[in-house]
């Protein structure tokens, strides 16, 4: 069994840092105006944040112009974390995830995120966890297509599962955590099972209705989710 969490909203919280941080990017390296107004940053991915905002600045969407913002993102969230913590775990997400990290029925744990992996892991890091127990991965960039979405990315969890473990993964042994409708509709189109988690901005009647297959307010109840990891079949 695979289990892949979300980061922001999920694990942990950051009061909108990374905004921040990208608007202050853009105003350095292209114009003081450059802003992040109109983009929906909850489950979408860094990749498409960052060609949203050159497009909607009037930036010339350039892979040289990405990389520059990246960067500076990179650059200016560590800096900020090397001078005070930039995240805080989310009520239980420590438990839970030592809890599916040493569970026998557990193969690995790892993240799911639109997260570029450098800036997703000072996220990590900052709110107190060991970016090295995340083993298995699908950052923001990891999506093979040219136009990347969000449901790209179990897959390239699974194939990165097949390579550590010399083995495949049934979809329906893989269990998606995440605190937004993309994340379920993610898990949903590749025939994954998804415990939802509404501390992040959608409410539990949107993720419900988005076909979650449990909604939970938080994830504190450790036990109780632990049972359902480990009992629960996928919903057809």
């Amino acid at each position: 069994m695979l289990i892949l969490y979300d980061i922001d909203m999920t694990l942990l919280e950051t009061d909108h840092i990374g905004i921040t941080l990208l608007e202050n990017a853009g105003r350095e390296l292209f114009h003081p105006e450059f802003t992040a107004k109109g983009i929906s940053f909850g489950g979408s991915l860094d990749p498409v944040i960052i060609t949203q905002m050159l497009v909607n600045n009037k930036v010339d969407s350039s892979p040289e112009n990405i990389f520059a913002l990246r960067r500076h993102y990179h650059a200016g969230l560590d800096r900020t974390a090397s001078e005070r913590p930039v995240a805080r775990a989310l009520a239980g997400a420590h438990e839970l995830v030592n809890a599916t990290r040493e569970h026998t029925g557990i193969d690995a744990i790892g993240v799911l995120t639109g997260n570029y992996p450098e800036t997703g892991t000072i996220k990590l890091r900052s709110a107190g966890f060991n970016p090295d127990h995340f083993v298995i991965n699908a950052w923001g960039d990891a999506s093979p297509h040219a136009e990347p979405l969000r449901s790209h990315l179990p897959p390239v969890a699974i194939q990165n599962y097949r390579e550590m473990k010399s083995r495949t993964i049934d979809p329906e042994q893989v269990i998606i955590i995440g605190d937004t409708v993309h994340d379920v509709r993610c898990a949903l189109d590749n025939d994954c099972r998804v415990l939802a988690v509404a501390t992040g901005h959608a409410t539990s009647k949107e993720l419900e209705e988005a076909g979650a297959h449990l909604v939970v307010d938080d994830l504190t109840r450790t036990q109780e989710l632990l049972d359902w990891i480990m009992t629960t079949p996928a919903h057809r």
